[in-house]
């Protein structure tokens, strides 16, 4: 494959960028300059919307749309990275980390290739915790609901539901779907075998969500074709939930325009903890990199 700008989460320019660092982490986030290090198959980078410590994507370097399409030679590469990044986060922060994939999603525009996303939360963060939250997050989604009727006249842009659901008036307008919550998103899909469960679902050209928080009992594998960003908007609100810093800033921002999106990576980048995530990682990569290296880890700390 050529390499090309459109291609945000090119391989071959993250590869080229990276081997004329000089320095680590670098002194500013470019688009091409965040690689952390890589196996055969597949890359990690510092990844944009860092509202959380340890933000990591991990992605295929062949082009393709979801997990499910990675080859089955591949999969214990892909198993074997997903661990090692998990606890490399996990030790660096002290935090608990889910990860989670939004498969076919095309989410960053133009070429889009797999990438799983590593996030972390508050130690200990328990079941009933995170379907609370997926239950909010829904909720503030009006997921299942596709559009409000009312006077004769329907509207399906959120803001208008939104605005209308939340008024006293609730008698004078009628809704089409139902709202969504934890238990209504759970699939037939199983999720032990992803990404291999969804390749059926995937070849039909169908969407998935895949979150894992390491408890199937608060973890989901979902068909429901969901607008983007989904798993980070239900960490993000957790952060709300613990992180004194995160809820002042989100106050402030809300007082300034109160349609700010906080978890949305295109509003707010977070720049300043993506070069913070790619210094703290050191150790960890570097224990990796020495160690237990099935599959050949390099980091980028330095170059190649």
């Amino acid at each position: 494959m050529s390499s090309s700008v459109s291609d945000v989460l090119s391989w071959e320019e993250f590869y080229k960028f990276s081997k004329k660092r000089k320095e680590y982490p670098p002194k500013q986030i470019d688009l091409f300059n965040r690689l952390i290090g890589h196996t055969k198959n597949f890359f990690l980078i510092s990844a944009y919307g860092a509202f959380s410590p340890g933000y990591v994507m991990l992605i295929t370097k062949e082009l393709m749309p979801s997990m499910s399409m990675v080859k089955d030679s591949n999969l214990e590469e892909l198993k074997w990275l997903i661990s090692k990044t998990k606890k490399a986060i996990e030790e660096t922060y002290s935090r608990d980390v889910v990860y989670f994939e939004h498969g076919m999603c095309a989410c960053v525009g133009g070429l889009d290739r797999a990438h799983l996303h590593f996030m972390s939360v508050k130690k200990n963060t328990d079941k009933d915790s995170y379907k609370k939250i997926i239950n909010k997050v829904l909720h503030k989604r009006r997921a299942g609901i596709s559009a409000i009727e009312i006077k004769g006249h329907k509207l399906d842009n959120i803001h208008d539901i939104t605005h209308i659901m939340d008024s006293p008036s609730k008698d004078e307008y009628k809704i089409h779907g139902k709202q969504l919550k934890y238990n209504d998103i759970i699939s037939d899909i199983e999720i032990d075998n992803w990404p291999v469960s969804t390749r059926k679902h995937t070849r039909k050209g169908g969407h998935y969500v895949f979150f894992n928080t390491g408890d199937k009992k608060s973890s989901f594998l979902t068909d429901k074709n969901f607008q983007t960003q989904l798993g980070r908007q239900i960490v993000f609100e957790l952060e709300l939930e613990s992180n004194g810093k995160m809820i002042k800033f989100n106050e402030n921002e809300i007082n300034k325009n109160s349609y700010s999106n906080i978890w949305k990576w295109q509003e707010f980048p977070f720049k300043d903890n993506m070069l913070n995530t790619m210094e703290n990682l050191i150790p960890s990569l570097l224990k990796l990199q020495e160690s237990e290296n099935k599959f050949s880890f390099k980091t980028f700390i330095k170059g190649e």
